[in-house]
């Protein structure tokens, strides 16, 4: 039990210093100084760096109506499939595949 609370603490102390030290580094990568102007990258901070969720959802959500729509080849069907698909919301833009 007390191998567990020292570990916990210890754990604690260790990301501690690694979070602190990570803004530290980060900074220094950013280029900030003491002239209180800051950089894009200090300002973003590491959100720039993820991808956009939204956009990846909406195109894996999209992609199989997309695909199936390439494989109609008869124009009336193909046609009322792309207005079914833009009614829905699913077709967004660039859905057409003319």
């Amino acid at each position: 039990m007390v191998k567990m609370i020292i570990g916990f603490f210890a754990g604690m102390a260790v990301c501690g210093l690694v979070f602190f030290g990570a803004g530290t580094i980060l900074s220094a990568y950013a280029g900030t100084d003491d002239s209180g102007e800051l950089s894009d990258n200090a300002t973003g901070g590491l959100t720039g760096l993820l991808p956009d969720i939204e956009q990846i959802y909406n195109q894996a959500l999209t992609l199989p109506f997309k695909k199936a729509e390439s494989k109609i080849y008869d124009e009336d069907i193909r046609e009322f499939y792309h207005e079914l698909i833009n009614s829905t919301g699913l077709g967004g833009t660039g859905a057409g595949t003319d």
